[in-house]
């Protein structure tokens, strides 16, 4: 029962939560195979799980700590998984949260007592977690089996551990590379109580092997002294040794010098430039052994910004998924620059780079969260949001070409459209302070030129086919791309170069290129010439003219993209009333989107159909759109582990949940409209600003008749139509829902 007591006098010290905004953060949302909504009967490749991770960490921080269950950086393997139930240590991780992509240059350190082994797998041990003040700013574990308490809070680039031996006897710490190709080393410096160490980072996708041009890198400070050290590779010791390098399932140990307080902390600075930058980073952000300070920080980060969207009202259970939606929304894209500025150059280039005057982020996951989690980020982080943006455009220049996406600072050529530039089109309309001609000259040249060389597109440069695009306004079903990742997918790939031409449209007119403009706006209307009149429908073309008669309306066809017909017919986004006057006008255009939700046709779980719920508002029925959005937002999201409907994809799948229990959603990013929806709480108040002291937006809602769909929408006074644009947002007032 010794435990049992230290751990409540533990705890008690500690702040009280009290109506603390992370009190309704629940980390291990999503960690647990759905049991929600429309993902239940879709069984996926990795459990179903919403696959994120009860990390600790600071909002878009450079690095992530949390329990792990599985070791190794495999692809689609977080981490994290609740039913797990067993803790191989702390993992200093990089996981994209929400993903199927691997972790990378990350580490695992494993405080053990008594019998033990190094091995991952064999020293695993069941734990219990703290629930009562698990945060993203904390997380503490209690692990039986070795009689120790493990405590855990995190700076913007570092992380800090204290640990509390109930049982000092052979107190030690075990660290592993998680390389699976065994590449790397290690390093202890008894004289300095420090291990540093460093993790080498290959690309993903068609860069699988490849290296990403940069490792992760890590500095370990102890206050306690080593009473003994040592290399190991697997489950042999190599006792006495202080350097391994380049050997398959490497790490370290130390045994500590316990005091008569039984206590253990360890400051973990990170990098992805060099061992020196992560010392560097460690000394300027956890200067001293102060724990407490050092997590009441974290805790004050995360409650400001909580609290740029207060709610006042609703259930216990909607304000916990509120804020766990909110909180999963500021994960990424990831702080990848250090104290100094210094980083590695963009896609492979080793070449150190200096980011002056803003924040260097990598982890575009740009494919979804073009979509919401990036338009939410312009409203409540908008300095933040303002350093991603910029640095997609820094990244595009040392590139040359503007990528699809941002990953591991390289560009991710999986994708199928320009996702980076839709979401600097964004920004840019938004009135963003960002390079507009810089940024244009990238939009401009994927719209109009080719690299020349097909091996260049598989590096990220370029869209595939542009010639057939431009020439025939699609990519004909004879043509296969040329390169090796996606090699067909030819109809979603036209659709969304016609998106991508629509939003360069609006940037152009912005800088005065009317005449770019003027051809970018008659690309955009692209996507009418793969609407099949007969079928109804999206269909595949081929180069003479003709629709191919390898068509499903709900069939998954290799010439979309994880989508069917149904699905991508509802995706133009840029051209509403053209999509509603092609399917026979408002009112069978309305019937159409009732028989894709009645009849499974609709997946909450899939990136192209998050805002397919609003579309009721382009045929006039309001009342639909919110019937149908509260729906789904009872349906597919709760605030246990099991409670996410589908992968949360970098914070998409949360940040759909946050706009709409708003009242609103981001439709078309470039359009700066938002469609409204059905505010969840009687009261939000959204503050906009940078500061957080500019005028707020407060939604309210005037009810008579509880579930009865709201009939008009005032604001400041005045009535308005159920779409609402950036800047009466950003200006903020009174939003009046009214039924």
């Amino acid at each position: 029962m010794l435990w049992v007591l230290m751990l409540g006098a533990m705890l008690s010290c500690q702040r009280e939560m009290g109506s603390s905004l992370l009190t309704h953060v629940h980390p291990l949302t999503g960690s647990a195979p759905s049991l929600r909504g429309s993902s239940v009967g879709r069984p996926g490749l990795y459990g179903d799980a919403g696959q994120t991770v009860p990390a600790v960490t600071a909002p878009f921080g450079m690095t992530q700590f949390t329990p792990q269950t599985r070791s190794g950086e495999k692809p689609g393997i977080a981490p994290y998984y609740f039913l797990d139930g067993m803790t191989q240590g702390i993992r200093v991780s990089h996981w994209t949260s929400g993903t199927n992509l691997s972790d990378y240059g990350s580490f695992t350190l494993s405080p053990v007592s008594g019998q033990f082994t190094l091995s991952p797998h064999a020293r695993k041990a069941a734990f219990f977690f703290d629930n009562d003040h698990h945060s993203p700013a904390y997380c503490a574990m209690h692990i039986p089996l070795f009689d120790l308490i493990t405590e855990v809070t995190a700076t913007r680039r570092c992380g800090f551990l204290r640990i509390s031996w109930l049982n000092p006897n052979d107190a030690m710490i075990v660290i592993d590379v998680n390389n699976d190709r065994g590449e790397g080393y290690l390093e202890i410096f008894p004289e300095k109580n420090e291990i540093v160490a460093s993790n080498p980072v290959e690309g993903i996708f068609p860069g699988e092997g490849v290296s990403a041009g940069f490792s992760g890198h890590m500095v370990l400070r102890f206050d306690n002294g080593f009473e003994s050290y040592g290399t190991c590779t697997g489950s042999d010791y190599h006792r006495g040794e202080c350097l391994i390098r380049d050997q398959p399932g490497m790490g370290g140990f130390v045994k500590l010098k316990l005091d008569a307080s039984q206590l253990s902390r360890i400051r973990v600075g990170t990098s992805f430039t060099s061992v020196e930058e992560a010392r560097a980073n460690l000394e300027a952000e956890i200067p001293d052994w102060d724990f407490d300070s050092a997590r009441k920080a974290l805790e004050t980060t995360w409650e400001q910004l909580l609290a740029r969207a207060e709610v006042t009202g609703g259930t216990p259970e909607q304000r916990n998924i509120f804020y766990t939606a909110l909180a999963h929304s500021c994960l990424h894209p990831r702080l990848f620059s250090d104290v100094s500025g210094t980083c590695p150059g963009f896609g492979g280039d080793t070449t150190l780079q200096r980011a002056e005057g803003f924040d260097y982020y990598t982890d575009f996951a740009a494919w979804d969260t073009y979509r919401a989690q990036m338009p939410l980020l312009s409203l409540i982080a908008p300095r933040e949001y303002r350093d991603m943006v910029t640095s997609l455009v820094t990244a595009a220049s040392q590139w040359g070409w503007l990528p699809s996406a941002s990953l591991r600072n390289g560009p991710q050529p999986a994708a199928t459209g320009d996702y980076a530039a839709a979401i600097i089109g964004d920004a840019l309309m938004k009135g963003f302070d960002i390079d507009r001609e810089k940024a244009w000259s990238l939009l401009r040249r994927n719209c109009f030129e080719t690299p020349g060389q097909p091996e260049a597109y598989a590096r990220g440069m370029g869209r595939p086919s542009l010639g057939s695009y431009q020439q025939l306004g699609y990519i004909p079903l004879e043509e296969i791309v040329s390169f090796p990742f996606r090699r067909e997918e030819q109809v979603s790939r036209s659709l969304e170069y016609a998106y991508g031409d629509w939003v360069a449209a609006q940037v152009a007119r912005l800088v005065g290129e009317n005449a770019d403009e003027e051809a970018l706006r008659l690309r955009a209307d692209n996507h009418t010439l793969l609407f099949d009149p007969e079928k109804g429908w999206i269909c595949g073309k081929f180069a003479d003219g003709t629709f191919t008669s390898d068509f499903a309306p709900d069939g998954y066809v290799p010439w979309l993209t994880e989508s069917t017909p149904r699905q991508a017919t509802f995706s133009v986004v840029h051209d509403l009333p053209g999509m509603v006057e092609r399917m026979g006008g408002a009112e069978e255009f309305r019937r159409r989107l009732e028989a894709f939700f009645s009849d499974g046709g609709y997946w909450h779980g899939h990136g192209p159909n998050y805002h397919v719920p609003y579309l009721f508002n382009a045929a006039g029925d309001w009342a639909a759109t919110q019937h149908t959005v509260t729906r789904l937002m009872a349906a597919e999201y709760s605030d246990d582990p099991a409670g996410l409907g589908g992968q949360d994809d970098a914070g998409q799948f949360s940040a759909w949940y946050v706009f709409s229990a708003m009242g609103f959603y981001p439709v078309c990013p470039g359009s700066n409209t938002y469609f409204a929806g059905a505010p969840l709480f009687p009261k939000i108040t959204l503050h906009t600003g940078e500061n957080g002291k500019e005028r707020p937006l407060v939604i309210e809602t005037q009810t008579k008749q509880p579930g009865k769909p709201f009939a008009s929408l005032r604001l400041n006074g005045k009535t308005i139509t159920p779409v609402l644009n950036h800047d009466q947002i950003r200006k903020g007032g009174k939003l009046l829902f009214l039924q």
